[in-house]
C-alpha cells in the first residue's frame, strides 16, 4: 500500500512537468516565533482551501518551512529535481496525510496536501470513504466533474475529490501556480 502511495505521490509531482509556472504570488511568507507555536498566528492567503491537521492550518502557495517546522519529524521524507522549477520537490509523509512542496527562489512554498487515509478529515469532515452527497452537503455543487473527480476551486486553490462507486478514494488541496516564472 505504502509503495502505491508513493507512486500516487510521485505522479503528482511529474505531473507538475506539463508546463505549470508560478505567480509573484508565491512569495507569500509564513511566519512562526516560537518553536512550539501553532500556525493559528501565521498568515495565510486571503482565499484558499487549507487543511487542518492536530491545530496546524496548512494553507497552499505559502512558505512550507515554518509549517513542517510545527509539524515536526515527518514519518518519511523523499525529494527530487523538480522539472518544473529550479530546485528541489519535497515530499513529508506524516500520520494520514503527506504534504508536497515545490521550490521557488530561496524557499520550498506547500503544493498539495493528499489525505492518505480516513483518521483525517477535511474542515468540513469529509473523509475517504465518505459519498459523494457527504461531499455535496459539505460543500455545495459548485464543483467541476471530470470522470470520477469532483473539483472545488476558491482562490488560488483546487479541492479533490476522487469518488469510485459512491466513495471517496482520494482528497488532495492543490496549490494553483500558474504563471509563476522561476
Amino acid at each position: 500500500m505504502r509503495k502505491i502511495v508513493m507512486i500516487l505521490a510521485i505522479t503528482l509531482f511529474f505531473a507538475g512537468c506539463s508546463g505549470a509556472k508560478t505567480s509573484e504570488e508565491g512569495d507569500k511568507e509564513t511566519a512562526i516565533g516560537a518553536e512550539n507555536e501553532t500556525t493559528e498566528d501565521v498568515a495565510t492567503p486571503s482565499e484558499g482551501y487549507s487543511f487542518e491537521y492536530n491545530d496546524v492550518t496548512i494553507p497552499m502557495n505559502v512558505d512550507a518551512a515554518p509549517i513542517v517546522e510545527v509539524l515536526g519529524e515527518p514519518v518519511e521524507y523523499f525529494e527530487a529535481a523538480s522539472c518544473a522549477f529550479q530546485g528541489l520537490d519535497k515530499i513529508y509523509y506524516y500520520n494520514g496525510f503527506e504534504l508536497g512542496t515545490y521550490p521557488n527562489a530561496e524557499k520550498d512554498f506547500v503544493s498539495y496536501v493528499n489525505l492518505l487515509d480516513d483518521s483525517v478529515t477535511t474542515e468540513k469532515g469529509i473523509y475517504l470513504g465518505s459519498t459523494l452527497d457527504d461531499i455535496i452537503a459539505a460543500y455545495g455543487d459548485d464543483y467541476t466533474a471530470e470522470g470520477t473527480s469532483y473539483v472545488y476551486r476558491l482562490g488560488e486553490t483546487k479541492l479533490t475529490f476522487i469518488v469510485e462507486e459512491d466513495a471517496v478514494t482520494a482528497i488532495t488541496y492543490f496549490a494553483i501556480v500558474e504563471g509563476l516564472n522561476n
